[in-house]
């Protein structure tokens, strides 16, 4: 039996993968934040960390840095959809090992985007923007067509690994195999542009699924989400139910996510902490126990907690600190970002309470 807290695949890389453009703090090559990040000196509209991801990246740049400064719609898909065509002219779709799957695996839903009127549209749109481009000029439209949609059904968005926001996107093939569900039994976790997809529940009798869209959002707009964007209506556990009880938590849900926010730029970190402490009681009513948007608030949580530590017992910030850590090791694992905030602001209030007890002694 696989555990909670297991990778199922560890620091798997994009077959390609693109910064989002409205990001200027990320590496456009390797994902990681920096504040000594160098521009690109002609085009002026994408950044590196270093000499060597810039030659990592100037395969796919050249071909899309002089045109840069008109792409003014369709940025970020436009440029995702290049770095494809340009890695399967030199493949054919075939990625390195370990992987098993290939380009020609993936779904493409190939009649439904045709008949999408939107879909096909923007398709039409960079297919010509490309061959303006010269870039695809040597294949013909309907295999481009099917990578086209073979890409717009199975990129994943990547999200910072600290705070979780979107970054990017990228094409991971080992991870098309896990399908969609509102409760699911599986993350996906990033760490600049390497993903793992890790358990977060010890059995699944269904299958690994992982969640393809925003949780926090109505069974409605679920549902027609996933109708428009990937063609199929949810019959997970949680949409079968359907609790209507439900729309109501997920109210309180933005409400106090909404006010919490308010109190901290206000610096009023006691209504803050109260409504972080109705966030964590929500939260697990509504989502999986150790799904990684869940940890993150109890990260947050935490550092409310600490904030506030002369008007707070002892024991219950030691009782906050096991179960945060606890929670996050197992959610993201040891070695991630997120892992390693919470345990340095723990150590950090051990030596502040150890520092404190010794000039008390003295």
């Amino acid at each position: 039996m696989v555990i909670c807290g297991t990778n199922l695949f560890s620091s798997l890389l994009p077959y390609v993968h693109v910064l989002s453009s409205s990001t200027s703090t990320y590496c456009s090559q390797c994902l990681n934040q920096s504040n000594d990040l160098k521009r690109c000196s002609q085009c002026r509209q994408v950044f590196y960390c270093s000499v060597s991801c810039q030659r990592q990246d100037w395969i796919y740049h050249r071909h899309e840095c002089a045109h840069l400064p008109t792409l003014t719609d369709e940025h970020d898909l436009t440029r995702l959809f290049l770095r494809l065509i340009i890695r399967y002219r030199n493949d054919h779709g075939i990625d390195n090992p370990p992987t098993k799957r290939q380009l020609n695996d993936l779904q493409t839903h190939e009649n439904e985007i045709r008949h999408d009127r939107r879909r096909y549209t923007t398709f039409q749109s960079i297919y010509q923007r490309l061959k303006q481009w010269n870039i695809v000029d040597d294949f013909d439209e309907n295999l481009i067509f099917q990578h086209f949609c073979r890409l717009v059904i199975n990129t994943l968005t990547i999200h910072d690994p600290i705070d979780l926001k979107s970054i990017g996107y990228g094409l991971y093939f080992d991870a098309t195999i896990y399908n969609h569900s509102c409760f699911p039994t599986c993350h996906t976790i990033f760490n600049g542009k390497y993903l793992s997809v890790r358990t977060i529940a010890s059995e699944s009798v269904d299958g690994w699924t992982i969640n393809y869209i925003d949780l926090l959002e109505t069974y409605k707009n679920r549902q027609e989400f996933l109708r428009e964007n990937y063609y199929f209506n949810c019959q997970c556990k949680r949409c079968l139910k359907n609790d209507p009880n439900e729309l109501f938590l997920l109210e309180k849900i933005h409400y106090n996510e909404q006010q919490m926010d308010k109190s901290i730029s206000n610096t009023d970190y006691p209504a803050a902490y109260q409504s972080s402490k109705n966030l964590c009681q929500y939260y697990d009513q509504l989502l999986p126990y150790y799904h990684a948007y869940v940890s993150l608030h109890h990260v947050k949580h935490l550092k409310l907690e600490l904030l506030l530590a002369e008007t707070i017992s002892h024991l219950i910030i030691q009782s906050t600190m096991e179960t945060t850590c606890q929670r996050v090791q197992i959610s993201m694992g040891g070695d991630h970002p997120l892992t390693r905030e919470a345990m340095r602001i723990c150590e950090e209030y051990r030596l502040e309470m150890t520092i404190k007890q010794t000039q008390i002694t003295s």
